[in-house]
């Protein structure tokens, strides 16, 4: 034996000797690197239990009263008077109304109207010179173009024109500068009224249709102006008024502000009290929108006076109430998945994917918004991705801790815990048996139902309206289309970034044309044959106890790959060949056998074979002995004592049933190729063949129940039956020759 595969060997030994994980070495299975994973979660958990920016928020979170709930702690009952505080989504509301309602101010600028006349003045006096005969400063306003339209008409005409100018043109600036004429358009205005400060100390309120300002005075002079006026003096004095017309109403930015703040400072921030020694709440009485409201308004009024709610004692509360949380999860680890549990890089994946979902939750209340935001939390995502890189078991696990943080997170929140759990499920079961990346894509639908369902039936309940259930709705389909993204992606990150194995990887290695296995078809034949016989074999049984098909599947293929190195040394390879054993000692011909586990483990280690199939390359033999070899050493020593250990494969035992079944499959498939002349011979060697196993303890560690080993026993009864059934003996037709008695050449 080479020094590489004695090396190997003690590896292998000493992995068999202490079968749990945790007697793996370095930081991946170390006990205090698994605390600190422990207690950092822990940590970050307790952060996103008590630690709110938003004090309100942390009130109305230690209090997990809602809308429709029943109060079942004791009577709440007030220490002290205090008064009732609007909900801040309320609150929000009567201040916005009040800033709707308060109105623009304007500045009254008294001497506009005084230079509005004197520009008008002037303006007519050079239009009276002009049609008096003295057109000598014409162009200060007017142009020849603007006046030669009044060439034609007689000088009687053009005094009776100027003199309705002259009338209309000042009665309707009066009656403007009446009102006002304001310096911005009144229309980008929200309030049908403003206010106009009058110097020095008064104030009118206008309604601000009356108000003018320089884009509707033109309309407004046209409208008035006409069918009073000829036609070249109406156009002639509506560009008169636009020029003389100078706004008397000034738009003060300050003083609107000032009256905002002040509409916003008028509103109420109370709306009742209740006084001490009153009752706020009872046990078992349903709570309201206006019981919660004196709820919260209590805790509020206990801030305001000063009294602590935050205590070191709350802050422990906090730590123990995720540490409960995460130990449900950690007891179903340590009992039942003890392969993650002592597995420091699968525990911090599911403690990351914790942390994750507590920090999703916590946002969720700290954003602040009206919006639904806690169905955009990925618990299903994640279900999904638990589902795939662990199992469907500890998915469900998984899915449950999580929805207990997200309800203890957002104040007991049971509402969106039940949607998370039921939704979580839903999708960590679509995946259960996934067989390519493209079909998690169908969880959207299931995720979408799961979701859909919970908030149907949670609102009939609550008496919730329809909009708070449609927009709950909206957000649901959001999260179960954005759920089957993110898993893909996270998956990518694991299986590029860890050594983990998901079944969608296994996937690449159910292929027959792999390189290994094709070898093995070529220099070990008889050894292919039984891979593909047993493989088949091993799926049934699998399928039967509900095991990992996949996985017992490509683990077959691989489990024998170690014979490619000497495969004349086994009896299924020795086809027309003498056998090697006869020239060796009954320890040397066992060493040979044993090799194969050595060689293969070699084999896929160069290969990069994922660490899932590996374990079936030593476990499928376990530590059971080489029966043959050791019976054969037994009757040539003549009563010299034979050490056992010397003819046991090196193991490590299987400690999955996977595994567990591919042991069994190998010695039942061989069996296939005894002649069995009865039903009941063929029963009795699968079950003494099974029962060796049993005794000798090599499916200690498998988590195989007794129920299981009996269905596995009735599948492989009916596999050899199926596949070694004798054939009938047909008969030949009299008078001719079969095919073995035909001459050669006779058949030209």
């Amino acid at each position: 034996m080479t020094d590489t595969k004695k090396t190997l060997l003690i590896k292998i030994r000493e992995k068999g000797t202490d079968e749990h994980p945790h007697s793996h070495k370095g930081i991946r299975y170390s006990n205090q690197t698994k605390v600190i994973i422990f207690i950092l979660t822990a940590l970050f958990c307790t952060f996103f239990f008590a630690f709110h920016f938003n004090t309100q928020k942390s009130i109305s979170l230690k209090f997990s009263a809602k809308p429709g709930n029943i109060w079942t702690s004791q009577p709440l009952i007030a220490e002290f008077t205090y008064p009732v505080f609007k909900n801040i989504d309320e609150y929000n509301k009567d201040v916005n109304r009040a800033k709707e309602n308060a109105l623009p101010v304007f500045v009254l600028e008294p001497s506009a109207q005084n230079q509005s006349t004197k520009i008008l003045n002037l303006i007519l006096s050079n239009f009276q010179d002009y049609i008096s005969g003295n057109p000598n400063n014409i162009g200060a306003f007017f142009t020849l173009d603007e006046l030669k339209k009044f060439d034609s008409f007689s000088p009687a005409q053009k005094q009776k024109d100027f003199t309705s100018m002259n009338k209309y043109i000042r009665t309707f600036l009066n009656e403007i500068y009446r009102y006002g004429l304001a310096n911005i358009s009144t229309n980008q205005l929200k309030s049908n009224e403003i206010t106009i400060q009058i110097p020095p100390n008064s104030i009118k309120i206008l309604s601000r249709d009356l108000v003018t300002d320089s884009i509707n005075l033109i309309e407004k002079a046209s409208k008035y102006l006409n069918n009073k006026l000829s036609t070249a003096a109406l156009g002639l004095s509506v560009d008169i008024i636009s020029r003389c017309g100078i706004p008397n109403l000034t738009y003060s930015k300050a003083l609107t502000g000032q009256s905002l703040t002040i509409a916003e400072q008028s509103v109420a921030r109370t709306e009742g009290i209740v006084r001490k020694g009153e009752t706020i709440v009872s046990k078992g009485q349903v709570v309201n929108s206006e019981i919660l409201k004196k709820i919260r308004s209590y805790e509020n009024s206990r801030i305001i006076r000063n009294e602590n709610i935050y205590s070191i004692w709350y802050f422990l509360g906090s730590f123990g109430h995720a540490t409960l949380i995460y130990t449900i999860l950690l007891i179903y680890l340590f009992y039942i998945r003890k392969k993650i549990f002592y597995d420091n890089l699968q525990i911090s994946i599911l403690s990351v994917l914790l942390i994750l979902i507590a920090f999703m939750s916590w946002l969720s209340i700290e954003l602040s918004t009206s919006l639904p935001l806690e169905f955009l939390i990925l618990l299903p995502a994640f279900s999904m991705l638990s589902a795939i890189v662990f199992d469907s078991r500890t998915a469900f696990y998984v899915t449950v801790t999580m929805a207990l943080m997200v309800s203890g997170i957002r104040g007991n929140d049971y509402d969106v815990g039940l949607s998370m759990m039921f939704a979580g499920t839903l999708a960590a079961y679509t995946v259960r048996d996934i067989q390519s990346r493209t079909q998690m894509f169908l969880s959207i639908f299931y995720i979408f139902i799961g979701l859909s369902i919970s908030i149907v039936v949670i609102g009939l309940e609550r008496s919730a309206d329809f909009t708070t259930s449609l927009n709950k709705s909206l957000f649901a389909l959001m999260n179960s289309a954005f759920s089957p993204l993110i898993t893909y992606g996270l998956l990518f990150v694991i299986e590029r970034t860890t050594n983990l194995t998901t079944d969608l990887s296994l996937q690449e290695y159910v292929n027959l044309n792999h390189p290994i296995l094709t070898k093995l078809s070529e220099l070990a034949p008889g050894t292919y044959q039984h891979t593909l016989s047993m493989a088949q074999l091993a799926e049934r049984c699998a399928l039967a106890i509900n095991a990992n098909s996949l996985l017992t599947k490509v683990g077959a293929y691989f489990h024998d790959i170690g014979k490619i190195s000497k495969p004349e040394y086994f009896s299924e390879n020795q086809i027309d060949i003498d056998n090697k054993h006869d020239m060796l000692s009954p320890r040397k011909s066992a060493d040979a056998i044993k090799n194969h586990v050595v060689d293969g483990l070699k084999l896929a280690h160069d290969n990069n074979l994922p660490v899932r199939i590996i374990d079936f390359i030593p476990m499928h033999h376990g530590t059971s002995i080489v029966k043959h070899f050791y019976a054969k050493a037994i009757e040539m020593a003549d009563g010299e004592h034979i050490n056992d250990e010397d003819f046991r494969y090196p193991g490590p035992k299987p400690n999955s049933k996977e595994t567990a079944i591919v042991m069994i499959c190998d010695s039942c498939e061989a069996l296939s190729r005894v002649p069995f002349k009865e039903k009941e011979d063929l029963e009795k060697a699968v079950d003494r063949s099974i029962k060796d196993k049993l005794l000798d303890g090599q499916l200690d560690e498998s988590n195989l129940t007794m129920t299981d080993i009996k269905i596995i026993k009735e599948t492989c009864i009916k596999f050899i039956q199926s596949i070694s059934h004798p054939r009938v003996e047909y008969k030949e037709i009299p008078g001719e020759k079969s095919e073995t008695e035909i001459e050669p050449g006779s058949e030209k």
